[in-house]
């Protein structure tokens, strides 16, 4: 294989100098981009750990107001007894799940608080974390137990019950039973739910429905037709027949006879009518066992409640809103303490100083934002609508309201009162500021500095119209005092099942006749009668 032989090769020195230069430059930018990028934006916890240490210096138990659905404040002497079985002094923070979930927030407020002890952290549903400060407390070993050995639907107070009484068995017993819990997990002995919903309720009424018709309507037409059917089954007495007698005569009598008797062994035997005793006792049964579904199911089914949690009275649902209210009217930017902020200081200024400017300018007015967790458990709903509402009837001024949502990311608009086009700003406002961006949600803090002072732009720019206008009324959020109340036993479904529950007497007494009929064919073929 002949290999060609290539002649020398021309050198260009101002391309090489220009292609090193190029490539120096490139690694210096590479450099000097990799060591001046800016951080993955965080939140900041300082402010959320030292107002959170403030309140454990009023009250070793903070039982949060944005949860009174589910935990109301109210609640907060129930955590507090059971904290003192602990044995240790012991502080609990009952927050949001979202809300908690940085790992040195519990370190944050011990440090802040100054004070040992075993801090607890629970939100709506569980013990989240859980640290021993200069005190002896199983803390690990207490969160496994109350994680594994009770249902996922019991509460926070319950899960808590649970865990200070591992912690007050010491540390041996503790781990023992962590372990025991957690292989019983494991081979999948989940334990079953404690409540049950809407769902099961009704399945419940329909079945005590079905059962009050289905019982006795059986009782009173099985035990007749057992009765008679039993009867036709037992062979009737027979005739010992008619001598022969003597000559034709005697002869002819004694064909005739065993021709009657034949005919009547074709009959079915005559069922006597029923006693007026037994039809009185059957018709008692049937009625005592009415009586006795309508009675016993209210006490098999009696639960009555959806959750473990009870009814928020009014000023727990007000709670937050005051509160939210109150620092809207000091600052036209308020950040829920209990949450991380998103805002640092500089942020924090350039939007109010964004939101001064858009109240001097022509059709614009006042700007609240209000930067609050939107949570299924909260006052609300989870409703931003019916937040923004609330705090407008609260605040009572009109103005654009922002609901920011600092741990889901979530902003919303709605306008009350100003010369904007209210339709825009609930529609058309762009998913990048409403939702944000992959970076937005990669975010610690989604981004939420950018993203307000781009709704701001946005607000600037919004067409003005001739007379004020105002978001349409939210609709109605779900009764936060009767939404775990389960329906009653005794009613929809209760009475719909009736009827229904005619069609399954019906059916099972044809099943009981057929199988009644093949026996009594098999009993006859195996004893038949004697012949005369």
């Amino acid at each position: 294989m002949a290999i060609g032989i290539r002649g020398p090769r021309t050198r260009h020195p101002w391309r090489t100098r220009v292609t090193r230069a190029l490539l120096a430059l490139c690694a210096l930018a590479a450099l000097f981009a990799t060591a001046t990028a800016p951080a993955r934006a965080a939140t900041d916890t300082a402010p959320q750990a030292a107002y959170l240490a403030d309140r454990l210096r009023e009250n070793p138990v903070h039982v949060t107001d944005q949860l009174p659905r589910e935990v109301p404040q109210s609640t907060a002497r129930d955590f507090a007894e059971v904290a003192e079985r602990t044995g240790v002094p012991t502080y609990v923070l009952v927050l949001p799940s979202l809300s908690g979930t940085d790992p040195g927030l519990l370190d944050a407020v011990h440090e802040r608080l100054g004070r040992d002890g075993l801090y607890v952290l629970l939100d709506e549903s569980r013990v989240t974390d859980a640290v021993a400060y200069g005190v002896d407390a199983p803390a690990d070993d207490a969160s496994t137990v109350a994680l594994y050995e009770l249902p996922y639907d019991v509460g926070p107070l319950r899960r808590f019950e649970r865990f200070a009484e591992v912690v007050a068995q010491g540390d041996e017993k503790a781990k023992a039973r962590a372990e025991a819990a957690r292989e019983k997990y494991d081979d999948g002995a989940e334990p079953a739910n404690a409540y049950i919903g809407s769902t099961d309720r009704s399945e419940q009424s329909s079945f005590t429905g079905a059962l009050l018709v289905v019982v006795p309507l059986l009782i009173l037409v099985l035990v007749p037709y057992v009765r008679r059917w039993w009867l036709r089954l037992s062979p009737a007495p027979q005739d010992k027949g008619i001598e022969g007698t003597k000559g034709a005569k005697g002869a002819k009598g004694a064909k005739e006879t065993k021709k009657g008797e034949s005919g009547k062994q074709a009959k079915r035997p005559v069922v006597p009518p029923a006693s007026r005793t037994l039809r009185w006792t059957v018709a008692g049964l049937a009625l005592a066992s009415a009586v006795a579904v309508v009675v016993a199911a209210p006490r098999v089914y009696d639960q009555t409640r959806s959750s473990w949690s009870p009814p928020p009275r009014a000023f727990e649902l007000n709670a937050r809103l005051d509160r939210v209210a109150e620092g809207l009217a000091e600052d036209p930017v308020y950040a829920d303490p209990e949450s991380p902020r998103v805002l640092d200081a500089a942020q924090l200024d350039r939007l109010q100083s964004r939101i001064r400017a858009f109240a001097r300018s022509d059709g614009g007015g006042p700007v609240f934002v209000s930067l609050v967790p939107q949570l299924m458990e909260d006052e609300s709903g989870g409703d931003e609508e019916a937040f923004a509402a609330a705090v407008h009837d609260k605040l009572g001024k009109d103005g654009v309201y922002v609901v920011a949502d600092p741990l889901h990311g979530s902003i919303d608009v709605f306008n009350y009162g100003l010369r904007l086009d209210s339709y825009s700003l609930a529609f058309d406002m762009p998913e990048s500021i409403t939702v944000g961006d992959a970076n937005a949600l990669d975010a610690d803090d989604y981004l939420m500095g950018s993203r307000l002072a781009a709704l701001m732009t946005v607000l600037d720019k919004t067409e003005r119209s001739d007379e004020p206008t105002t978001a349409d009324s939210p609709y109605p959020v779900t009764d936060a005092v009767r939404e775990d109340e389960l329906p009653p036993l005794f009613g929809p479904d209760f009475w719909s099942a009736l009827f229904p529950g005619v069609v399954v007497a019906g059916a099972v007494f044809g099943v009981v006749a057929g199988l009644l009929g093949i026996v009594g064919r098999a009993l006859r073929r195996r004893k038949p009668e004697p012949a005369v």
